[in-house]
């Protein structure tokens, strides 16, 4: 088998306009990958079958509708990416600490800046708009999940009306869906 090489379309933070291409050489001879980036992890976390039907599904939502799916999905795509082993690097071998004997392949799970990787999914999904935008639309969405939320939805009885009817007041600006799914997540959370 040969090495294939994957590449992923960056927007240049100087230049808007202006795009780079980032390529990574991924060897399945040897099951090693070169170099991992978060734009280059979350291009191949849109291949998984499983990610790629909640990129889908935010893609068709509106820009802070989507990002309160990503915030409620998060988990779930982080798992995503472990079971695919997106996020395993080869292990290296450090001269300075005595070598231990192991069983297996030694690999390196990478961790990245989750707010890095929100706006990276974000961006995949909404790619015209700005950082200033999606940082509101993740602020939103934080807010549809806070204790100041889940207090309005206590007060109103647990109705799903009522309570989306209060969040809409509080925070307008999400579609009626997004207000019913919060709901929902409440719910599931206080059972």
């Amino acid at each position: 088998m040969a090495a294939s090489v994957w590449s992923v379309i960056v927007r240049v933070a100087e230049d808007p306009a202006a795009v780079r291409v980032i390529e990574s050489t991924f060897d399945t001879r040897k099951d090693s990958l070169i170099m991992i980036t978060p734009e280059l992890l979350t291009a191949r976390l849109r291949s998984v079958p499983e990610a790629k039907l909640i990129f889908d599904k935010m893609a068709e939502l509106p820009l802070w509708d989507a990002a309160y799916i990503a915030l409620r999905n998060e988990f779930l795509l982080n798992m995503i990416e472990f079971d695919a082993g997106l996020r395993n690097a080869a292990f290296v071998e450090d001269p300075a600490v005595q070598p231990k004997p192991f069983i297996g392949p030694r690999r390196t799970i990478l961790r990245f800046d989750p707010r890095e990787m929100m706006i990276l999914r974000l961006k995949a999904v909404h790619p015209d708009a700005t950082d200033t935008r999606l940082l509101e639309a993740i602020e939103a969405a934080r807010k549809l999940t806070s204790q100041k939320a889940w207090a309005l939805m206590m007060d109103a009885d647990f109705s799903r009306a009522g309570s989306a009817a209060a969040l809409q007041q509080e925070w307008p600006g999400f579609e009626q869906k997004t207000y019913e799914l919060a709901y929902h997540d409440f719910r599931v959370a206080n059972r």
